[in-house]
């Protein structure tokens, strides 16, 4: 059976019926294009790929050398206890956490973090890869930052991301840092809750310890006095017997008086070392807790578990001396050289009571002098003064030693810092989420663009969007696949 070609004149689309020319948009000739616009997908499949694929892969490559930022956040509980209780903890205006923002955002306090951690040397090892190539391009250029530039920078850096605060019933001290990198992130955070710590340690007993050094300071002056009385007094009783015709007992050589100024350096040096000792006893304390959970965790995790590093990073972290430690190291050093300038300044015993003969306030006669009366008077005085400044002096101490327990109980650890998991920016699910989404969109406008600059026309609509509703066109249909040659066309005469 012979071939045959098929022509049918298809007349022109009839106009659409008038309520349709009040609607807003033209939902027969969006659901051309999406159709044109899917079906370019098919035909162009490999554009399609490459450009929602490259989307994704720039979206990901973007992620890895653009700096991110993580949260590492602490809660340190603070509470009195009511069986230790110091002197302190009777004012409600005298909390303890009462300046633990202040205490915590000094800029000297920042500095001595910086030097902690090792933040000067760690910095350029944990940039992002984006910031170690400005870095190296600086380097390149001599530009590079001082290092004393740097520790400004990273002061100030730490200032604007460090943050702390207390709540309303001052009970709870919160630290939080926003840090490019997550391990240093966790280390600042520790080494600022630990520096918070020791900080008030050294603050409630160095108090306490000042105020025995002072009263120590006075005892000793008042003891010189005494002293000086008395044998004042023990002169002024022979020379009466003397007067009299009487004998009397030699008066006792005086006791060396002791310079208040070595009692009040020997004070301060016992106060030091007392609150390094204790800051070492809370130290390794706390270092045998983190050593007997690394112990306990060892038999749950692996030693590349989130929970295993922080342990191993606190265990770290103990191993360095704080800057409480070292400055209170300092000061032990100073008060040693400040005493072995002095000539009695040796390392020698707290100095005792002074010693008053126990006759000295019997009259030998009734016909003493009067001033003898008036000197005994005045040594009572004296000694009741000394009497009431030991007591002082004895409370003190208790106050100290009561101090220094109760501080093993004042604070707590609510929430530990922790390694963070991930960053909260950029959020890299909500990206790579986006970056699909967006070279999907891209790929589909690709291949479709593609198909329109070629210039194919692949749909009847596309014929009559062109010639619009003018005149008929022609559907030709020829026989596939196709056998022979089609007829010259032939033009016709004038």
């Amino acid at each position: 059976m012979p071939q045959r070609v098929e022509a049918r004149v298809i007349p022109p689309s009839s106009p659409p019926f008038e309520s349709a020319r009040d609607e807003i948009f033209d939902w027969q000739k969006l659901r051309r294009y999406a159709t044109y616009s899917l079906g370019s997908v098919r035909r162009r499949p490999f554009l399609f790929l490459l450009v929602a694929g490259g989307m994704t892969l720039l979206a990901a490559g973007a992620l890895a050398v653009l700096p991110k930022t993580y949260e590492v956040q602490s809660r340190l509980l603070a509470q009195k206890n009511p069986v230790l209780a110091v002197k302190a903890d009777a004012s409600p205006f005298d909390q303890p956490t009462k300046t633990a923002a202040e205490t915590i955002m000094r800029r000297d306090n920042l500095q001595a973090l910086i030097q902690q951690t090792d933040l000067l040397r760690e910095w350029p090892k944990r940039r992002a890869p984006l910031l170690r190539l400005k870095d190296w391009a600086l380097r390149k250029l001599n530009r590079s930052p001082s290092e004393k530039d740097l520790t400004e920078g990273l002061t100030d850096l730490l200032e604007k991301n460090l943050t702390a605060w207390t709540s309303q019933d001052a009970t709870t001290v919160t630290v939080k840092v926003h840090w490019p990198d997550a391990l240093m992130a966790y280390r600042l955070v520790d080494a600022a809750e630990q520096n918070f710590i020791e900080k008030r340690h050294v603050l409630e007993v160095a108090t306490i310890a000042e105020q025995i050094s002072i009263l120590e300071g006075h005892a000793a002056t008042l003891k010189n006095q005494i002293e000086g009385q008395v044998a004042d007094l023990e002169r002024q009783r022979q020379g009466s017997a003397t007067n009299r015709g009487r004998s009397s007992a030699a008066p006792r050589p005086r006791a060396r008086s002791i310079d208040p100024d070595v009692l009040n350096l020997r004070v301060m040096l016992d106060g030091k070392r007392r609150a390094i000792a204790d800051l070492e006893e809370a130290r390794r304390r706390h270092f045998v807790e983190l050593q007997n959970r690394l112990t306990e965790q060892r038999s749950v995790y692996a030693e590349n578990h989130p929970i295993m590093l922080d342990l191993q990073r606190s265990i770290e972290s103990l191993r360095q001396e704080s800057p409480q430690l070292a400055a209170l190291r300092q000061e032990e050093r100073e008060l040693r050289r400040q005493l072995n300038e002095r000539p009695d300044g040796g390392e020698g015993a707290m100095p005792t009571a002074p010693n008053i003969p126990s006759d000295i306030f019997r009259s030998l006669s009734t016909e003493e002098d009067s001033s003898l009366e008036y000197a005994r008077t005045q040594l009572r005085y004296a000694a009741q003064q000394y009497a009431s400044m030991r007591e002082r002096i004895d409370a003190a101490r208790v106050d100290l030693d009561t101090a220094q327990a109760a501080f093993k109980y004042r604070y707590a650890v609510v929430t530990p810092p922790m390694i963070p998991r991930g960053a909260i920016k950029p959020k890299a699910p909500l990206i790579m989420a986006a970056a699909v989404i967006a070279g999907l969109l891209l790929a589909l406008f690709a291949t479709t663009f593609a198909d329109y600059r070629a210039g194919v026309v692949l749909n009847r609509w596309q014929l009559e969007d062109l010639l619009g509703s003018s005149g008929p066109i022609v559907d030709v249909r020829l026989p596939w696949p196709l056998t022979g040659k089609l007829p010259a066309s032939e033009t016709p005469n004038p």
